[in-house]
């Protein structure tokens, strides 16, 4: 990464931010990614370090060969998204840590407009930008923390088409993300946050092997008086799911024990038993609805596979048997 004005710090104690990117067999958007940084991080000293989480499709190998001033982290084991960047984050020197996907494209000056602007920012707990899909339009990537009232909706309601936009939804679907705030949460395919939080408050919780790690993180963030910030004036691209779409119904299922394990967590016994028999009455229902689709002869594979879904769901929720 020689550049007339060099950043990366490899040999180097001054480091202003690690990049810390957590790769699962997308060597072709790895690669992108790392371009990226090389191509818009000119003002900051950076250092990158990529855990790559045992890939079989030359991942690591390519980071080896192509980018050998990165620091490698091969996992002999497939890790969760959390415990990932928690390797990465025992090693980084950098005053912050910027948690990426490895299915990010970094924009101009991002990386650099962030270190400034969380400079700028008293108690700052974790920094997001704007993530925007591959056609450059948004993806929303702010949240409220769940509630149940909000599970309750989002089970009973078709809200997708009745509700898009709804406050009650957790995901901030009816802000356009086009000006600085305080909110809950930040998503986890960017977040930037100072070492020193880190070292108080501690890394991610690898008991969530995927989904609502973030979620967690910024809770103890917000318990510790600490504020999570957005900023609309850094953007990134994110291509968004490659892994998970590989395995979508246990994904699901993975995403739902996430959910459950956060509840547990912040709010206790009661509120998670709550949390189980919204979700299963939601998944019951949308069950025999896709269910009586497929005997009617609608689109059977998508009935079918949404029939398997929710019953999934519905035996995960109310069994724990994924």
């Amino acid at each position: 990464m020689t550049r007339e004005q060099p950043t990366e710090v490899a040999m180097s104690a001054d480091c202003d931010v690690t990049l810390s990117i957590a790769n699962t067999n997308n060597r072709e958007l790895l690669r992108r990614c790392l371009e990226t940084v090389v191509q818009t991080v000119k003002q900051v000293r950076y250092e990158v370090i990529v855990v790559d989480n045992a890939s079989d499709d030359g991942s690591a190998d390519m980071v080896g060969e192509s980018f050998p001033q990165v620091k490698l982290i091969r996992n002999a084991t497939r890790l969760g998204y959390g415990a990932c960047h928690n390797r990465a984050i025992e090693q980084a020197r950098g005053r912050y840590v910027l948690i990426l996907n490895e299915d990010m494209e970094i924009l101009e000056g991002a990386v650099d407009t962030m270190v400034r602007e969380a400079d700028r920012i008293p108690d700052l707990g974790a920094l997001g930008c704007r993530i925007l899909n591959p056609d450059r339009t948004l993806q929303h990537s702010c949240f409220n923390f769940p509630t149940l009232t909000q599970e309750l909706f989002e089970a009973i309601f078709p809200y997708t088409l009745i509700f898009p936009n709804s406050r009650i939804r957790s995901r901030m679907y009816w802000w356009r993300h086009d000006e600085p705030r305080d909110v809950d949460i930040v998503v986890g395919c960017c977040m930037l946050v100072p070492k020193a939080v880190i070292d108080r408050i501690g890394a991610f919780d690898p008991t969530f092997f995927v989904y609502s790690e973030e979620h967690d993180w910024c809770r103890r963030m917000k318990n510790a008086g600490l504020r999570v910030r957005f900023i609309p004036s850094a953007e990134m691209i994110h291509y968004g799911g490659q892994t998970s779409k590989r395995m979508s119904l246990h994904m699901a299922m993975v995403k739902l024990d996430s959910q459950t394990k956060f509840f547990k967590k912040h709010h206790g016994s009661g509120q998670t038993l709550a949390l189980r028999t919204i979700i299963a009455f939601g998944a019951a229902a949308r069950a025999l609805g896709w269910g009586a689709l497929m005997i009617r002869g609608g689109s059977r594979e998508t009935a079918n596979a949404k029939f398997t879904e929710n019953w999934s769901s519905l035996k995960f929720v109310t069994t724990g048997k994924k």
